[in-house]
């Protein structure tokens, strides 16, 4: 059996674990004073971790999370390693920023070419009105395509999609059709350069076009026919011999719970048509969220999910952890089961190699 490392971040910090089948052993605890945003590291080289701290900045570890050095200051978001050169590594910031470093993250430079946009469009790259000075719009996920190096999506959170066909010399906006745009995940379909999907706060989006236009597909969601409710995070394309969606979702976003206290009802759901039809496979886990899904490094069908009753974005208090859980599904996420409970709300994982 494998031994697997977990890193595991909430609202006060990260966890690194390491496991074989047994009880998990800790390895450390780091950023106590910090809400996690993002983790990514390098499947071929598993000693090397990046993780995104809000406010704080984007940091790497070199030695399989045991230490941690501040690569690249500011409010860093997100961190995507190139899946078709691994010394590439771009991460985004807030306010809007993108950057690139191609020595495995230790020099940066900013492809600002990404904030060359009209008035118009950059309008759109800010948080709601009651929100604004304790919040900036920021990029939540670099997309590198899998099968083109040069086609790169970027995802705002508060502001849209944005398109380069060219590494990231030139941009174009390609959001029409979504309503709301606070962005979250995005995949191609398998094998297409045209064909992707996206979740967002108020629902989950397909194109046939490259984004051109979007358009929405939710049939079977449990708040399909109330957008503001039809909340989508994190999601991931599985092999289940077809190419399999899930996705994690709840009723409305932590803005929509934190004004009407009303229940979060976090949902996974699976399509196998493509998105066009959805059904639930688990409901209402603990009455937790789940937060974020992640690959198991070596087998395509097992899934993790971090899942919790904390919250992110614009209420969260970093003074408390929640309450959460790992979950785990061999079934490319058709049954869950806890691996690791009594946790904190994990918002934002990744598991690799040991």
């Amino acid at each position: 059996m494998e031994k697997l490392r977990y890193f595991l971040g909430h609202n006060r910090g990260l966890e690194v674990l390491e496991a074989n089948g047994a009880s998990p052993r800790p390895v450390g605890t780091f950023f106590e004073s910090g809400t996690l945003e993002d983790l990514t590291g390098s499947r071929t080289k598993p000693e090397i971790v990046f993780a995104a701290v809000m406010h704080d900045g984007g940091y790497r570890s070199r030695d399989a999370g045991k230490t941690w050095a501040k690569v690249l200051d500011g409010d860093v978001r997100c961190f995507t390693i190139d899946p078709h050169d691994e010394r590439v590594v771009y991460a985004g910031s807030g306010p809007v920023r993108l950057f690139r470093s191609e020595d495995g993250g230790t020099s940066w430079e900013p492809l600002d070419g990404m904030l060359d946009f009209s008035p118009e469009v950059k309008k759109k790259w800010a948080v709601p009105p009651p929100y604004r000075g304790r919040e900036e719009a920021h990029v939540r996920q670099v997309f590198v395509h899998p099968d083109d190096s040069q086609l790169l999506f970027v995802l705002l959170e508060h502001g849209g999609v944005l398109l380069s066909s060219d590494g990231g010399k030139t941009w174009d906006d390609r959001s029409t059709g979504i309503d709301y745009v606070d962005m979250h995940k995005l995949e191609n379909y398998p094998g297409s350069k045209e064909r992707f999907y996206v979740s967002s706060a108020q629902g989950f989006y397909r194109t046939d076009d490259r984004g051109a236009h979007w358009y929405r597909t939710e049939k079977g969601m449990p708040y399909a026919d109330k957008p503001v409710w039809c909340y989508s995070h994190e999601w991931k394309f599985v092999n289940a011999g077809h190419p399999r969606m899930v996705v994690c979702g709840s009723r409305g976003s932590p803005g929509v719970w934190g004004f009407d206290h009303g229940d979060p009802d976090g949902h996974i759901l699976v399509s196998d048509d493509g998105g066009a039809n959805w059904r639930v496979v688990t409901h209402g886990l603990e009455k937790w969220v789940p937060w974020v899904l992640t690959s198991h490094p070596s087998d395509p069908k097992t899934l993790f999910c971090g899942m919790g009753n904390g919250e992110r974005g614009y209420f969260i208090d970093t003074s408390v952890r929640g309450d959460g859980a790992l979950y785990v599904s061999h079934d490319a996420g058709e049954s869950w089961n806890p691996l690791l409970p009594n946790m904190p709300a994990v918002q934002t994982a990744w598991i690799a190699i040991a």
